[in-house]
């Protein structure tokens, strides 16, 4: 099989795979968003929530209840078509780059090390990452409440219009901060741990493993590498939520002056669920799907 059909074959199956994955966790996205930023009174009332939940700190569960509450449960699939729209692509462009990195970087009679796993999964993410970015604005603001946009376009319009280029990529250290440490952490983890599944499985004389213990690699792998990362992501959900040219410094010393430092951590319970489940889910089907495409 030919390179360029082997990068085919594996945007295609990333593209499947994010598009199952977006769908199925979509609420718990939603959720986390809703979770770090700073509610306006004027979107609240908009959405139908009382004034008084604006500055309340509000667990994943009184989340859960008040958006299906005041915003039925469709309401928990509210930012879906900037979710598709990045993340279907996204995955794609992630798996299709990775793979060509380590085509090209790594010599094909041997795995790659521990540090070049990081490094090839950090630069992949950061890639994709600087490509999407505007549309992971839009996301962001579709999921705050606090924006009332009416298309991914419209968005995308109005921000350039209003805020130029800038506005565009706001949030754009924290999310690389964010999602290379992410991707390349979850990588090492994810690959060493399907490793050491392989040689306990073939030092038994099986052939080859259940998907669901790859899966619960992944969900390890996950957690592991929201819980290093996910300061960053309420930083970069803050700067991507108002329209203000802060910085990515300025915000977090803000946060960390009038709110506290547990405020780093809020929205880790949904995130750390979905993005555990999304990345074990997203290779899983990775997986599956290239194995079954190169058949």
């Amino acid at each position: 099989m030919t390179q360029k059909k082997s990068l085919s074959s594996t945007f295609v199956a990333g593209a499947v795979s994010g598009t199952c994955a977006t769908l199925l966790l979509q609420p718990l996205d939603l959720i986390k968003t809703r979770q770090q930023v700073r509610i306006t009174a004027p979107a609240a009332t908009h959405c139908g929530l009382p004034t008084d939940l604006v500055c309340q700190r509000r667990g994943m569960i009184t989340t859960f209840s008040t958006v299906v509450q005041h915003e039925n449960i469709s309401g928990l699939w509210r930012g879906l078509s900037p979710s598709l729209s990045r993340c279907v692509p996204g995955v794609g462009l992630y798996f299709t780059t990775l793979t060509a990195l380590q085509q090209n970087l790594v010599p094909a009679e041997r795995k790659p090390t521990a540090v070049e796993t990081l490094a090839l999964g950090g630069f992949a993410r950061s890639l994709t990452c600087a490509a999407l970015l505007p549309i992971t604005v839009v996301k962001t603001r579709f999921e705050s409440g606090n924006f009332q946009y009416s298309s991914v376009y419209g968005a995308l319009r109005n921000v350039k219009t209003q805020e130029g280029f800038r506005g565009l990529y706001s949030g754009c250290s924290a999310t690389l901060l964010r999602d290379a440490p992410f991707s390349g952490l979850y990588y090492l983890f994810y690959s060493e741990g399907k490793r050491h599944l392989e040689e306990f499985h073939k030092a038994r004389g099986m052939e080859r493993y259940h998907g669901f213990m790859q899966f619960g690699v992944g969900l390890l792998a996950g957690f592991l590498a929201c819980g290093i990362t996910h300061p960053f992501d309420v930083v970069k959900t803050r700067l991507q939520s108002q329209v203000s040219p802060l910085s990515t410094r300025s915000v977090a010393v803000d946060i960390y002056q009038n709110e506290g430092i547990n405020t780093f951590l809020r929205g880790f319970a949904p995130r750390v669920l979905r993005r555990s489940i999304n990345a074990a889910l997203a290779w899983t089907l990775f997986d599956t799907v290239l194995s079954y495409i190169r058949k």
